[in-house]
């Protein structure tokens, strides 16, 4: 039996979702931006499922903009900043290199660029408040790390700049990576409030190629490229409306169950947790990290480990799949939560969906037992 633990890298498309892609293909074939009769359909369906998603997010639906996904997203808001004059950025030391990518780039423009340290996967408000300055423009700090699942406490952080804010009577955008974070833990846009927060379809059973920026107040948001002025001048090129239908189905299917889904990959998370450490292994995660993801310290090798899991028929990850294509990235991301280095090559990530079940944890504990006993 084929077991798939690497939902944190990309979930499998729902039967929903691609029954949406497929029915908007075929009725909806329009281009939203054109004036005749199926240009007008296909854009009244792309703002009824505009609205629909934003409903379940429970915010309004011109904060809400279609993209390709959240590195698409993240660019979008970290491009705009060329607009503006240089002044200080902050993120955290574990955020995903669609957001650290932007470091160098920044800098090359004049930008001063500021690491908020995240130990055990936690940004310190206090440190966050020494490293804020009066030219701070943007605050980056993503809600659920993708390595370890630990989850930052976003309203303080929140609170802890506009408190800063009022110093200087100007406004810091805060941004946050939401992608691991929509529909697997209690996440509220509105109460967190942020500036920004980016998500993709595949990690919540959607496709790939779609994804979605929230922005409070699109009309202080310039984008680099507007392109066709499509998405009401934020996000130009014509829009993706199948894979948008497939992804809101996707979003409702998660927000729908939520509440369910969390109890039960809790209950898994934490018996593979007891397995993992009845055998020797360290769990990085900690206790309150999200339950779909787990990362542990195996006693081989991180990639050593991940083939004899896969011979046995289970896809796990040495780390992030996006850093994977970077040496060393995963082991940084690590390594910035204070994780020594001859810990953090032998992590081994497991990541869980909403279709997991305890059955496969069942038979990945037993793989596990399987492997410690040289079987």
């Amino acid at each position: 039996m084929d077991l798939y633990f690497d939902n944190a890298a990309t979930t499998r498309l729902s039967d929903k979702a691609l029954e949406a892609y497929i029915r908007t293909e075929k009725e909806f074939f329009g281009n939203p931006s054109s004036v005749h009769r199926e240009g007008i359909k296909a854009k009244k369906e792309l703002e009824r499922i505009r609205e629909s998603i934003a409903s379940a997010l429970s915010i309004p639906s011109a904060s809400l903009f279609f993209t390709s996904g959240a590195t698409e997203s993240i660019s979008a808001v970290f491009s705009s900043l060329l607009f503006n004059e240089p002044g200080r950025i902050i993120i955290s030391s574990i955020e995903h290199e669609a957001v650290s990518s932007w470091i160098p780039i920044l800098k090359h423009h004049g930008w001063d660029a500021a690491v908020l340290k995240a130990r055990g996967g936690k940004a310190d408000p206090e440190e966050l408040k020494a490293l804020l300055t009066p030219d701070t423009k943007l605050v980056a700090i993503m809600a659920v790390n993708n390595v370890t699942g630990a989850r930052e406490d976003i309203k303080e952080l929140v609170n802890t700049v506009r408190e800063y804010e009022k110093r200087g009577n100007r406004r810091i955008f805060f941004f946050s990576d939401s992608v691991q974070a929509l529909g697997k833990i209690p996440y509220d846009i509105k109460a967190l409030g942020i500036d920004g927060a980016s998500f993709s379809g595949h990690k919540i059973n959607g496709p790939r190629g779609i994804g979605m920026l929230y922005l409070r107040n699109p009309s202080s948001f310039r984008p680099l490229a507007p392109a066709g002025g499509q998405e009401k001048g934020k996000r130009g090129g014509t829009e993706n409306l199948p894979a948008i239908a497939a992804l809101e189905q996707a979003v409702l299917s998660w927000t729908g169950s939520f509440s369910s889904g969390y109890e039960r990959i809790g209950s898994i998370n934490r018996d593979i947790r007891i397995a993992l450490e009845e055998l020797g292994m360290e769990v990085l995660s900690p206790e309150d990290a999200s339950p779909y993801i787990i990362s542990f310290v195996s006693p081989l090798p991180s990639e050593v480990y991940v083939r004899m899991l896969s011979d046995k028929g289970i896809a796990a990850s040495s780390g992030s799949a996006c850093s994977n294509n970077a040496k060393g990235e995963g082991e940084k991301i690590l390594m910035g939560m204070g994780i020594k280095s001859s810990k953090a090559r032998n992590a081994v990530r497991i990541s869980f969906s909403g279709d997991t079940d305890a059955e496969s944890a069942a038979a990945f504990i037993k793989a596990i037992k399987e492997i410690s006993n040289g079987q």
